[in-house]
């Protein structure tokens, strides 16, 4: 349970990494502030995916979790080595559509954005979301990208509802791997 609890957290750091604000189509274009539009139109130049087939990587390079018996902190470093991958197809549609399936993803988070920059092949960001369980994250994160691919090293500060806070250090690998199966 606390596994699925992190992996979810984790798929959340990673996704949010590699996103734009949390509103969707044209609620972000007709309410969001300057900030958020400058965000909007980074993304749109930086995520240019090819259509294909991708495996995302996830990787915990550091976890701590204060509080949490030795033996316990023990099985998560132990199951947390073990990097978590996933596949997913990128349809020439998705593709078309660049980074509002990334929004659309997001738009499941109340995040803010303090920071993004993308351009040359680096990103660079800061945000915030909360969800409706009442997890607090705050990230930071870096990398690089290309149409077909990038790597993004994230630090997250999770708080859940009771007050515990957690750290995570995780790298966020996503590269095409071949074309989409029939």
């Amino acid at each position: 349970m606390k596994r699925q609890v992190l992996s979810a957290a984790l798929i959340v750091v990673g996704t949010a990494s590699l996103s734009a604000c949390g509103k969707s189509g044209s609620d972000a274009e007709t309410s969001a502030a300057p900030a958020d539009k400058a965000v909007a139109a980074a993304a749109e130049v930086a995520f240019k995916m090819e259509p294909g087939l991708y495996r995302t990587t996830i990787n915990v390079t550091k976890a701590e979790i204060p509080g949490l018996p030795p033996q316990l902190m023990e099985k998560m470093k132990e199951s947390m080595s073990k990097a978590a991958s996933t596949e997913s197809c990128i349809t020439p549609e998705h593709a078309a559509k660049g980074v509002e399936v990334m929004k659309e993803q997001m738009a499941k988070g109340d995040c803010q954005f303090e920071k993004f920059e993308a351009s040359g092949g680096t990103i660079d960001s800061a945000f915030t979301c909360k969800s409706k369980e009442g997890m607090a994250m705050k990230v930071a994160s870096h990398g690089t990208y290309a149409p077909t691919g990038s790597v993004v090293d994230a630090k997250a500060e999770m708080t859940g509802p009771g007050g515990k806070t957690m750290h995570i250090e995780q790298t966020v690998t996503t590269e095409r791997v071949g074309d989409c199966k029939a």
